[in-house]
């Protein structure tokens, strides 16, 4: 019997340079594979894939620095809350340009499901091999997850989305049982990694270099643990995650020692840009500059300034923001290619010191205050001298991390969790901080259309 040729049923045809998920959520080739992985690293970047990306706008909702651009007064109007504002933004259902907190990482979490269920639906890898594409794309799952959860606070969100249901999502936790959730993505991951053995069987970018290999991933899944433990203020958990992350305590620490970590890279051409590139004295028309707040209240000789500021020929400013007036403009990255960490060594140090802090004995509050002291000392800062309490140490970590992750998403943040808020200072704007933002537009909209 012939089988060379049947002209009734042809085989149905796939785009080999761009493959549709049907193509892959059954029996996928290695190539294919290797294209979703690559595929899931450069999408775990597009929540700052834009000047007006996440840390934009937490950087700028919580008065680190302030975005100028000038095509839209919405965005300091809206982002500032300055009055008047029609509706507030933890009622704000269609709160301004704000994606990169909610749509583009559950874009990038449904990119790791067809990883995982492609993955789990092909025999041509190893059970091992399985198992690193599984881990690496259940750790990228659950750091997307803190865009939204930090955006939506109080409101929760939903985390049960598969990807080969997206018309039968899971419904909203709140944010304690978000936070749980996530953190047991994680703890899957990193088991999954552990069953990985020695090498991945894909390739990831120099992103990655140091933890291109299920033992180095597993240092970046616990440093993740990590973050999200002290927001759920465990913080015996934190200290757990971060022994088996890649924490250095080392004293006598430099700048590469601190920014020592996994980072999103960037080639430019048919890629992305790094969108925090500014060449010196910027158009206004599209500027990050720091708040005049976060220069003044520095201290003397803070080298961090210079690490991550330019002073600029002529101060920005912009008729959007009446009372704002910098001196200084962004300058952490050197050039458009520059890699953009996203979650580093300092800030694997701060969360020791905050955890440490917390637990508030005399041992733990010196262990705090050592890991504070590598990185003030190492930007010129000299060693704490102040009162060694837990509510003066409170107040040392937060500055610290004011100052190191400036400009990295996580001053909102913490100020949020520390019942803060009310001390940023909105007097170059004369708005005000808002606490979280409305749930989108479109998932009111899916509610409405599932329950009919």
């Amino acid at each position: 019997m012939s089988t060379s040729c049947n002209l009734v049923e042809v085989d149905p045809v796939t785009d080999p340079n761009s493959p549709s998920s049907a193509a892959v959520l059954e029996n996928a080739t290695l190539g294919q594979l290797q294209d979703l992985a690559a595929g899931l690293e450069s999408v775990h970047r597009n929540y700052n894939s834009a000047t007006s990306g996440w840390w934009s706008l937490t950087g700028t909702i919580s008065r680190e620095l302030y975005y100028i651009n000038t095509s839209d007064p919405s965005f300091a109007g809206t982002w500032l809350q300055i009055p008047p504002v029609s509706v507030p933004a933890e009622q704000d259902n269609n709160f301004f340009v704000d994606g990169s907190g909610y749509n583009t990482p559950y874009f990038a979490i449904r990119h790791a499901n067809l990883v995982i269920e492609s993955v789990n639906n092909t025999d041509v890898v190893t059970e091992a091999q399985r198992n690193g594409y599984l881990g690496f794309a259940n750790t990228i799952k659950a750091y997307q997850f803190q865009m939204p959860l930090m955006h939506q606070y109080e409101n929760g969100i939903r985390v049960d989305v598969t990807f080969q249901e997206p018309l039968n999502p899971g419904g909203y936790l709140s944010y304690d049982d978000a936070l749980s959730e996530i953190r047991g993505i994680l703890d899957q991951g990193y088991s999954n990694l552990q069953n990985a053995g020695n090498e991945f069987a894909f390739t990831l970018s120099q992103g990655f270099e140091g933890f291109n290999t299920p033992s180095g991933m597993m240092e970046v899944n616990r440093a993740i643990a990590a973050r999200y433990a002290i927001y759920a203020e465990d913080w015996q958990g934190a200290l757990t995650a971060l022994d088996d992350s890649f924490l250095n305590l080392t004293p006598g620490q430099g700048e590469a020692e601190l920014y020592a970590g996994p980072q999103h890279t960037f080639s430019g051409g048919n890629d992305l840009f790094n969108p925090y590139h500014f060449v010196p004295d910027a158009d206004q028309n599209l500027l990050i500059v720091p708040s005049p707040a976060f220069v003044d209240e520095a201290d003397n000789g803070d080298l961090r300034l210079e690490r991550k500021l330019e002073e600029r020929e002529n101060p920005a400013t912009t008729p959007d923001i009446t009372g704002l007036e910098s001196a200084y403009q962004d300058a952490r990255f050197s050039s458009a290619t520059s890699p953009m960490p996203f979650i580093r060594n300092e800030e694997l140090l701060l969360i020791y010191a905050e955890a440490n802090i917390q637990i508030g004995d005399a041992a733990s509050l010196d262990n705090a205050v050592d890991a504070l002291n590598i990185i003030r000392e190492a930007w010129g800062v000299g060693a704490y001298t102040g009162t060694i309490n837990q509510e003066a140490l409170i107040d040392e970590m937060l500055k610290q991390r004011r100052y190191s992750l400036w400009g990295e998403g996580h001053r909102w943040v913490d100020m949020r969790r520390y019942e803060r808020l009310d001390q940023i200072d909105t007097s170059a704007d004369g708005g005000r901080v808002a606490n979280y933002i409305g749930r989108p537009q479109g998932e009111l909209d899916w509610d409405t259309f599932s329950s009919n």
